[in-house]
C-alpha cells in the first residue's frame, strides 16, 4: 500500500513531480502573476478547499502536480496531509482517534477514471464530499474549463449540488502558444460561492478571481464587488482581506525575482509574513 513517507513512492503515485517548483518559481517563468498568486495563497489560508485542472487533451508536463504541490505551501500552518490511495482509498485516515477534519487536507493525486491510483466513481464521490463533514481537499482533475470542472463533479459523479459548492479554488491551467519550450498558464481562476441562491438551489456560480489575457500575455483581476465578497466569505473585514493580499502580494514580488527562490526561502518567508500579520 502507498507510504507518502516514500520519496520513490510519492514519485510512483504521481504526487510528485519530475522538476518541483515554488509558487515563486512558477510566477518567475510567467505562468502567473503575483496578485493571482497571492489572492490563492490568502483564500487557501483561510481554509478553502483546491482543485487544479488541466486539459483533456493528453498533454505531458502540464504542470498540475507541479502546481498542486507548490500551492500546498500556502495552507494553513497547522494542517495535516492524508494522502489518498486512488481507487484502493478506504478511508481509514476519518477513524484516527485524535483527528481534527478542520486541520485536515485530504489529498489527492488525481480524480479520474485514467489509472487505479487515481480516484473515480463511488470512491471519488465519498472523497469529493469530504468538506461537508468539515475535512478540506486538495486534488488534479483533467478539465478544459471551469465549467467543465463543475460538469464533472455534478453529474459525472453525481455530487450533489451543496457538496460541489464547499469545494473552494479552481485553477485551469494549460499551455499556450506554438513555440518551444512551452509556456504554462494559470487560464483561469475561481472560487465558487458556497451559498446557494433561494430561487435557484441547483446552480453553482463560481466567482471569478483571474482570467489569462492571450493577447497581451497578461492576467485580468477580480473586481473590487468580487474581493469584498470574498473578504466576507472568509471573515475577513474588508480592510483586513485587502491589507492581506497587498502584503502576499508584495512579498511574493520580492520571492520572484530572477528565476524565484526555493522551497526552504519560501516556507521561511511564509513563516515570516505569518508571524508579522
Amino acid at each position: 500500500m502507498f507510504d507518502p513517507r516514500d520519496p520513490y513512492e510519492r514519485y510512483y503515485w504521481h504526487y510528485e513531480s519530475r522538476r518541483p517548483l515554488t509558487i515563486a518559481q512558477i510566477i518567475a517563468l510567467g505562468s502567473v502573476d503575483t496578485e493571482t498568486a497571492a489572492l490563492v495563497w490568502l483564500i487557501l489560508e483561510q481554509g478553502a478547499s483546491l482543485t487544479v485542472a488541466g486539459p483533456t487533451d493528453p498533454q505531458p508536463g502540464v504542470g498540475k502536480t507541479t502546481t498542486l504541490n507548490a500551492l500546498l505551501q500556502f495552507l494553513p500552518e497547522d494542517s495535516a496531509l492524508a494522502y489518498m490511495s486512488g481507487m484502493y482509498e478506504n478511508f481509514a485516515f476519518m477513524r484516527i482517534p485524535d483527528i481534527n477534519p478542520a486541520t485536515t487536507y485530504a489529498l489527492c493525486n488525481e480524480v479520474s477514471d485514467h489509472l487505479p491510483i487515481y480516484m473515480w466513481g463511488r470512491v471519488a464521490r465519498r472523497y469529493l464530499a469530504l468538506p461537508s463533514q468539515g475535512y478540506h481537499i486538495a486534488t488534479s482533475v483533467h478539465a478544459d474549463t471551469v465549467d467543465d470542472v463543475i460538469n464533472m463533479y455534478r453529474h459525472d459523479l453525481r455530487l450533489k449540488a451543496e457538496d460541489v459548492r464547499l469545494l473552494g479554488l479552481i485553477i485551469n491551467i494549460g499551455l499556450v502558444g506554438d513555440i518551444y519550450p512551452p509556456r504554462r498558464r494559470w487560464l483561469t481562476t475561481h472560487f465558487i460561492r458556497p451559498q446557494a441562491d433561494p430561487e435557484d438551489p441547483y446552480t453553482i456560480v463560481t466567482l471569478p478571481l483571474s482570467l489569462w489575457n492571450q493577447f497581451d500575455d497578461t492576467f485580468l483581476h477580480a473586481d473590487s464587488t468580487i474581493l469584498d465578497e470574498l473578504a466576507t466569505l472568509v471573515g475577513m473585514t474588508t480592510q483586513q482581506f485587502h491589507t492581506a493580499l497587498k502584503q502576499r502580494a508584495d512579498c511574493l514580488q520580492e520571492l520572484s525575482q530572477g528565476r524565484g527562490v526555493g522551497p526552504q526561502e519560501m516556507r521561511e518567508a511564509i513563516s515570516d509574513l505569518r508571524s508579522r500579520s
